[in-house]
Order: structure tokens, then sequence, then C-alpha cells
């Protein structure tokens, strides 16, 4: 019962951030999600909060184009009465070569060649690798570009495999859950996907089929897996994050935080980093579980409160960057936890950058680039330790 609770409210949660896309309000609405960015060959790609595909060029800071997604109409999955409101985008975009897939919560899959989209062809131009494929669920987890498959979770409960080069399907997998909302881990010859109702799934990536080994837990894991050192570092609904050694029935080890560990971990080196929904950053010894450190946003907030860390933190050399729901964002040293949050003084003394953040960063070359709900992509300069720019991402006129 506890468990049919929590996982209650975390459908909850989301359900009334999709909603915020259907508030009343002049012409159409913004779609929200979370989309991260990608940097790929000098070119930020990113989904916009109004429902497009976004590349950028952070030298110059232009918008190099976009690409709007299908909209609903009355009775879809998004829409409100007859109002049309533009597909959300949850997922970071992944990109290989000229081509960048992309899912979305109309349970779309596309791949958009840059130089057609940048002359803005007529979609799909077949010649140059463009494709869509429908899935039938909403699309919350990030498309992952493995060999020449697309693997995409979808909320129906399945995993899709997806022929890179044409769209076409290789496989989808059984139902594994009610809801699959996080992104899969690929290694090998498998794919790994954790589910709300306590699994850790192991599938091939040939057929699709389920492989021997499936970790059971009695509690639902809420962040996607991360896979290091043949170990699944994953976040659970009752406040902790498990580790669980690939073949093993019960866990390797398992730490406690306040709530949540919502984001996805990261590790390198032999040690993990998790931000937690009750605003602290722990630093893990990836073999004993021991604590290493413990970072909590509250002691560098101005009104003496932390925020929950919900977007997946970076590192860029010997520094994690962490930006907590709030806007605040936070340089640490990884080997120490010694941090400060990065003021900045354009935003009058209120969050670093003035906007509720909940998707993954992205570094590149000391800048860290972060997506906000504000529709703003935003430039974290780590050696001056300032936001070096701020650009919105919303256009005018479809693409």
């Amino acid at each position: 019962m506890k468990q049919v609770k929590i996982l209650f409210l975390i459908v909850f949660s989301l359900f009334i951030l999709i909603l915020t896309s259907c508030m009343p309000g002049s012409g159409t609405q913004p779609a929200q999600g979370w989309s991260g960015t990608v940097f790929h060959d000098g070119v930020l790609y990113v989904g916009s909060m109004d429902g497009r595909v976004v590349a950028v060029d952070p030298s110059t800071r232009n918008l190099e184009w976009s690409y709007a997604l299908a909209v609903h109409s009355g009775g879809g999955m998004m829409s409100c009465g007859q109002t049309s409101v533009p597909t959300a985008i949850y997922g970071t975009p992944a990109v290989d070569g000229d081509l960048v897939y992309v899912g979305s919560y109309n349970g779309k899959v596309l791949a958009l060649n840059t130089s057609a989209r940048s002359q803005k062809l007529p979609f799909p131009q077949k010649r140059s690798g463009e494709w869509e494929r429908t899935c039938s669920g909403g699309i919350v987890g990030s498309p992952v570009v493995d060999g020449d498959a697309v693997y995409i979770t979808s909320s129906n409960g399945k995993v899709y495999s997806l022929d890179k080069e044409f769209g076409d399907l290789n496989w989808e997998s059984d139902i594994l859950d009610e809801k699959l909302w996080t992104t899969p881990m690929i290694e090998g010859d498998t794919v790994y996907v954790s589910t709300f109702d306590g699994h850790i799934y192991t599938l091939s990536t040939e057929t699709g089929k389920k492989l021997p080994w499936t970790f059971k837990s009695d509690v639902g894991f809420i962040s996607s897996p991360m896979l290091y050192d043949n170990s699944i570092f994953v976040g659970s609904f009752d406040n902790k994050l498990y580790v669980i050694k690939v073949g093993d029935d019960e866990p390797k080890w398992e730490f406690s935080g306040g709530r949540w560990f919502w984001a996805t971990p990261v590790v390198k080196d032999g040690v993990v980093y998790a931000g937690c929904l009750n605003g602290k950053v722990y630093a893990i010894d990836a073999e004993t579980g021991e604590g290493l450190w413990e970072f909590d946003t509250k002691n560098f907030d101005p009104k003496g409160k932390g925020s929950p860390i919900v977007s997946t933190p970076i590192l860029v050399s010997d520094s994690l960057v962490v930006a907590a729901d709030s806007g605040n964002v936070y340089v640490i040293n990884s080997k120490t936890g010694i941090g400060e949050r990065i003021k900045n003084p354009e935003s009058n003394g209120k969050s670093t950058i003035g906007a509720i953040v909940r998707a993954p960063l992205c570094a590149h070359e000391g800048m860290v680039y972060i997506h906000a709900q504000d529709n703003c992509l935003y430039a974290l300069d780590i050696g001056e330790e300032r936001i070096s720019w701020r650009l919105p991402l919303s256009v005018k006129q479809e693409s």
C-alpha cells in the first residue's frame, strides 16, 4: 500500500507539471517539459519549452535553426478542450553524425537532419536520413543511440529499438511496468531498465527479450540507472541510493538520503555523486557505500533554505556543477566537497539564474550549459564563476 501511495505522488506531481501547458491564456500555450542540452560538433541541441528542437551556436549565441514538433488538438494527450498545444519534450536529444534524434510526449520519435533543418526544407527529407516513428504512449526518457539502433522507453511500459537509419521497428519489448519514464542504459549487448515497481530488467539488444537476470526490490526505483564497474547505481522511493552488482539478488550497498534521489547519479574514479531532493549533494565511495562528504545547499542560500536537486549534476575537471530546482547553481570541489553558490548580479540577489532548473546539465571546454524552465539557455563560465550569457529559445513564428 505504501508503494502505491508513493507512486501516486510522483505520477500526480508530473501530471501537475504537464497540466501547466493547459493554463488559460492567449494563443498557443507552452508545451513545458525539461529537456537537457547536448553539445555536438560546435552546436548545442535542446528541446525547448514550446515544443521545438533548437540548434544553437554557442560561439555566436545564434539560434541556427528550430523545428516545431507536431501539435495536438482537442482530445489529444496534451490538449485541453479544443485548444491546440505543442507537444512536450522531456528527454535530452541524442546526436549521431548529421542526425538529431528526439522523443516527444505525443509518442513520436524523430530523426532530424541538421542541414535540412537549417534550410527549412519540408520534413521528412528521406534522402537526408530523416524519419518519424510513432510509439504508443508518451515518451519521457531520453533516446539512446547505440550501434545501428535508437532505444526509447514509453509510457505504455515498453522499450523500443528502432533502426537508426530508417526508423524501422527492430523490436518492442513486453510490458515491463505500467509506465516507463526512465532512460535506458546500454552496455554491450544488454539494455538495462529501471522501473517504478522495483525492477531492474536486462533485455537483449538484438531481440528485446528479457535476459535471465532480473533484480526485484520491494521498493520502486525513481531514477534512471547508471552502470559503472559492472554495478548499477539507482535511486529509489525509500529515500535511498542502491548499488546492485549485475547478477546478484541483493544490493551491494545502500545509502540513505533525506528524500528521493531523483537525478541520475554520476560516477567517476570510484566515487558516486548523487543529488537529492533534500537539497544535498552526496559523494559516496562506489565500492563500499561510505559517505565521503555532503554539500548542503541551504548553507549557501540567501534565505537559508535548501532546494530540491532534480537536475543531474555534471563533472568538469575537478569541479562538480550542481543546479538546484530554485535556479541556484553551485560549483563544488569533487575531492573535498567545499563549494559555493554562483552569484549573478543581474538577478537582483535572487537565485543564480532566476528560473527553475530540472534539466540535466551539459559541459564543454569549461562552459556549462543550463536549460531552465523560463525557456532560456544559460552559459556558466566555470573559470570565472559567473553566468556568461543568457539566450531565449522562444521564436515568434513556426519554422
